[in-house]
């Protein structure tokens, strides 16, 4: 009986300790200082982005092209994450690095392009 009693004492300290400890684990978007990148993935547009506060109104973000979402795609996700993230329109959206020209294909076909970067500014809300 007593090694019973001492298998249930160490069974409800362990228990114990996962109940309070996995809370101090979990993280969320406010938990990312500000201006390092947070890594996100968009499952509904098979893309992954990072996603860089610096302050409130201001932020920027990076999509990572891959061989199965194309260049339009891309640019619509940065137009309707940036609403996303605004909660409204009246965002300052300035591209920096990524943009694709007409003939990329035929003229480059082999050239690695960058990520689609830009900066985010949210309107000031009054």
């Amino acid at each position: 009986m007593n090694s019973l009693m001492v298998k249930l004492m160490c069974k409800s300290i362990i228990l114990m300790s996962v109940v309070f400890l996995l809370p101090g684990c979990a993280t969320s978007a406010s938990d990312v200082p500000l201006g390092q990148a947070q890594s996100q993935w968009d499952f509904d547009h098979q893309l992954q982005f990072k996603k860089t506060q610096f302050d409130d109104n201001h932020y920027r973000l990076e999509v990572m092209p891959n061989n199965n979402v194309s260049f339009e795609r891309l640019s619509a996700f940065l137009l309707r994450r940036s609403y996303l993230i605004c909660g409204t329109y009246g965002y300052k959206l300035e591209l920096i690095t990524g943009v694709e020209s007409f003939d990329y294909s035929r003229a480059s076909p082999n050239l690695i392009m960058p990520n689609l970067t830009a900066k985010l500014e949210c309107p000031l809300s009054n």
